[in-house]
């Protein structure tokens, strides 16, 4: 009703052969309901917009890799990410997404039950992931202690795992912006704290906070299912809802990593950096005036880079060219072993690592006095 140009693209009519992100127009992309992105003019120079609707995706990989094609595609001079109004969705897509702006190492943010005899035994009843729904171990420990310690909650633990949190590593090295507003909820809080706690870029909001709803959901039906295998549990209280009706319900509190490492997310929410308020333009102009106070910020950034060149011979011996803007040191890192580190100033340095097999990854970190900046990742 509201979009038919998106829907239109979603039944088959996107095409990728744009080369670059044309003035005013949108990036051609696979997700034209999920994501938006396009090069837009400022004051303040050229800037990438890239919107992101939801994360309500069936495959996150997927998601992730579309939103560093547009990335790619657009001004490298910096990006403004947008999530305003963005529901939520499936937390792998959040989190997953936060490497690709970085490079440093993603945590992602740890959950964790309340402490109640029902919770205790959905938990005991899926640990190790004995039948194929979800693998509830990591908590189940903590929750049966819950009776003798009287903590009201169970140990945290992230629901991403840490190396695919981690798997591709940072691909947009310009500075970045993060926008919300107080629509933001569930996995779009979780992808504000960890922009927050990563220290990717400020954030700027319309609103005075996120939505605060930072837990994860699960359906009536996920929780029947539960209980009734691998055999159905007579004291389950779960009964199938009259007119194939399902609610959602809050099950697992999302806490922050890094320096509020602990808070809740959680009726807490993310407060912005720098706050907004919308004007008459915006609403009637393309959000005219947010863009622009986002492009000031984007302005006030240091830009750092790093940028290598590989080749390897026959040998097996890799040869690295690697040249950077704003950082004075880069170290060379050999599927996770250092292999080499060099100062660097106008002119590239060029590092030789032997005996490299094909297949591996190389990982360029570029510092600026003391302080990891920037990186990328090759596969050899």
């Amino acid at each position: 009703l509201f979009a038919p140009a998106v829907v239109d693209l979603e039944q088959g009519g996107a095409t990728l052969d744009e080369p670059a992100a044309a003035q005013g127009a949108d990036v051609p992309t696979t997700m034209p309901g999920v994501l938006r992105a396009r090069a837009v003019t400022t004051s303040h120079g050229i800037i990438g917009h890239l919107r992101i609707f939801t994360f309500n995706v069936d495959d996150p990989v997927a998601f992730r890799d579309e939103f560093v094609r547009l990335a790619g595609l657009l001004p490298q001079g910096g990006l403004v990410v947008d999530v305003r109004d963005n529901g939520g969705g499936h937390i792998y897509a959040s989190e997953c997404t936060l490497q690709t702006l970085t490079p440093r190492r993603i945590v992602p943010e740890p959950v964790q039950f309340i402490g109640t005899p029902l919770n205790t035994l959905i938990c005991r009843r899926h640990a190790g992931n004995p039948t194929g729904q979800i693998d509830l171990g990591p908590w189940s420990e903590s929750l049966e202690q819950t009776v003798e310690t009287g903590s009201v909650f169970s140990a945290a633990h992230p629901i991403t795992p840490v190396d695919v949190a981690n798997d591709i590593g940072q691909t947009y090295q310009g500075p970045a912006v993060l926008i919300t507003d107080a629509r933001c909820y569930s996995a779009t809080d979780i992808f504000a704290a960890g922009w927050a706690d990563h220290q990717i870029g400020p954030i700027l909001g319309v609103d005075d906070n996120t939505g605060a709803g930072g837990a994860n959901v699960w359906t009536h039906g996920l929780l029947t299912a539960l209980m009734a295998l691998p055999t159905p549990e007579p004291a389950s209280p779960y009964r199938e809802l009259p007119q194939g009706a399902n609610m959602r319900v809050s099950i697992r509190r999302t806490l922050r990593v890094g320096a509020r490492s602990g808070t809740p997310v959680e009726d807490l929410g993310i407060q912005p950096h720098h706050r907004h308020l919308m004007t008459r333009d915006d609403l009637l102009a393309d959000n005219v005036d947010l863009l622009e106070r986002a492009a000031e910020l984007l302005a006030g950034m240091p830009v750092h880079r790093v940028g290598v060149t590989a080749t390897r011979d026959a040998s097996g011996a890799l040869t690295a060219v690697i040249e950077g803007t704003g950082v004075d040191r880069a170290d060379v890192i050999l599927d996770g072993r250092p292999r080499a580190s060099v100062d660097l100033g106008a002119t590239p340095e060029t590092v030789t690592v032997p005996s490299v097999a094909a297949g591996q990854h190389l990982r360029v970190e570029g510092y600026a006095a003391g302080q990891l900046v920037a990186a990328q990742t090759l596969t050899t």
